[in-house]
Order: structure tokens, then C-alpha cells, then sequence
């Protein structure tokens, strides 16, 4: 299996484990509250979104969210400290 596989496979558990999921289906209490946190997320100013998504929803590393954005690890420590900050208020 290669590396790209298990970055993958990684992801995939870390949103289902945010889910709630322990089967391939949520539970019908799980889902509104996942949908809610992808609608903030979603409502975030750009900068924001882009790096809590890649973050927090998709498993990625501060470095590889810093090379995808192509910005710097501080720059994405900072918009990643203000999403996150939204998210708790809104």
C-alpha cells in the first residue's frame, strides 16, 4: 500500500470518528450535527475555511496545509486560531 493510500484511508476514519460514525451509516443524531459543523466551516471568510477544513476536517498537517495553500506555517497557525475562534461564537 502506498503513502497517498494511507493519507487516505486516514481521512476517511478521522471524518467518519467526527461523525460519529461506527458503521458506514451515521445515526440519524450524528448527521444534523456534522451537516451544522460543515455549514459554519463553510461560512467562514476564505483564508479561514480553506484551512480549517484541510485541518480539522480532513486530517491534514500543518505542513501539508501550508504547501497546498501555498502559505506559510504561521500564516496557517494564525487563520487556523481564527476559525476556529468563529466557530466556537457562531
Amino acid at each position: 500500500m502506498d503513502m497517498s493510500t494511507l493519507m487516505v484511508r486516514k481521512r476517511q476514519t478521522k471524518v467518519q470518528s467526527m461523525r460519529g460514525d461506527s458503521s458506514s451509516t451515521p445515526g440519524q443524531d450524528e448527521r444534523p450535527s456534522f451537516q451544522l459543523t460543515m455549514l459554519r466551516a463553510f461560512l467562514l471568510p476564505g483564508a479561514c475555511r480553506d484551512v480549517y477544513v484541510l485541518k480539522d476536517i480532513q486530517g491534514y498537517t500543518l505542513p501539508e496545509v501550508a504547501n497546498v495553500l501555498g502559505i506559510s506555517k504561521d500564516e496557517v497557525t494564525k487563520h487556523l486560531r481564527r476559525a476556529r475562534r468563529e466557530m466556537q461564537t457562531s
